[in-house]
């Protein structure tokens, strides 16, 4: 099957644009999607990083939103020490914004009565609850997500967590006005108030409800979507225990955390950022993914 790319301009609740790309099905064959998706992409990870598996699941019949927020790839418009916005700004206004045009495509046509998924990796799959209207999204599916607390962080990781946390974060960010991530070889270029977030949630043991206001954990304690979190055990960022302290956080019935180890799904390695890799569209994608994605009595 055939698939289309469309660039998008999405405009946030505070007037910022975002550039956003909508990758949907071209099939004569086909007379409508089976579903529509938003992938909410980790921290400081460009868009373009998803472009493989939105290819893909766009070949399989479903229409994708890839998107950058304020500060990150297509969307950064100027210098990175300019921008005010933390995580909170990026889920209340940016994810939210990308939500809200997936679930309005196609309005008052069948499209819109089909079900939208949540796809968030590591950040997209940790702070889905703060964004706007997540109620009405079928599932949310998350890969490689858990909380960032350094202390149980995996034990190579957890061995540098304290210098980083305490010197290089803060010291760097204080230099240039921003994380500069792509010089120290670290994550990614970050704005200066994301990371000093983000630092925050990484030192307390039930991150970010356990620093931000009481809204905050309530939003995590009342999501009631369906939730299938899915993790690796050869993570080079977070522990099975991040993972489980992650999920633990929403208090609804309806989800299910799979902790897997390549040999598991006959892979060699997969890792934090692997899963998205074009090397598993063959297998990981149809064997974990897709299945997510098939609606009961469909």
């Amino acid at each position: 099957m055939s698939q289309s790319i469309q660039s998008i301009t999405l405009q946030t609740k505070s007037g910022d644009k975002l550039q956003a790309y909508w990758f949907t099905p071209e099939d004569p064959l086909i007379d409508t999607v089976k579903g529509k998706i938003v992938i909410a992409s980790a921290m400081g990870v460009e868009q373009n990083y998803y472009r493989p598996i939105a290819t893909w699941l766009a070949e399989q019949g479903y229409s994708v939103l890839t998107f950058d927020c304020r500060g990150i790839g297509e969307s950064k418009s100027h210098p990175l020490k300019h921008y005010q916005c933390d995580i909170i700004d990026w889920a209340q206004q940016d994810y939210s914004a990308a939500l809200d045009f997936t679930l309005k495509q196609t309005e008052d046509t069948v499209e819109a009565k089909l079900p939208v998924y949540w796809v968030g990796h590591s950040l997209g799959g940790q702070i889905f609850p703060l964004v706007e209207n997540i109620q009405d999204v079928t599932k949310i599916i998350t890969i490689s997500a858990g909380t960032g607390y350094w202390k149980h962080n995996v034990t190579n990781l957890r061995k540098k967590a304290f210098l980083f946390w305490h010197l290089i974060a803060p010291i760097s960010t204080a230099l240039y006005g921003y994380f500069p991530g792509k010089k120290l070889g670290i994550i990614g270029n970050l704005p200066k108030k994301v990371m000093s977030q983000w630092r925050k949630w990484c030192l307390h043991p039930e991150y970010c409800v356990g620093v931000e206001s009481e809204l905050v954990r309530r939003a995590f304690m009342q999501i009631k979507v369906p939730l299938h979190s899915i993790g690796f055990s050869d993570d080079e960022m977070l522990s099975v225990t991040n993972m489980r302290d992650l999920h633990c956080l929403f208090s609804h019935q309806d989800k299910r955390l799979s902790e897997l180890t390549p040999v598991d799904i006959g892979a060699k390695h997969v890792g934090h950022l692997g899963f998205f890799k074009a090397q598993f569209e063959d297998s990981l994608w149809p064997d974990l993914l897709l299945p997510e994605l098939i609606q009961p009595g469909s």
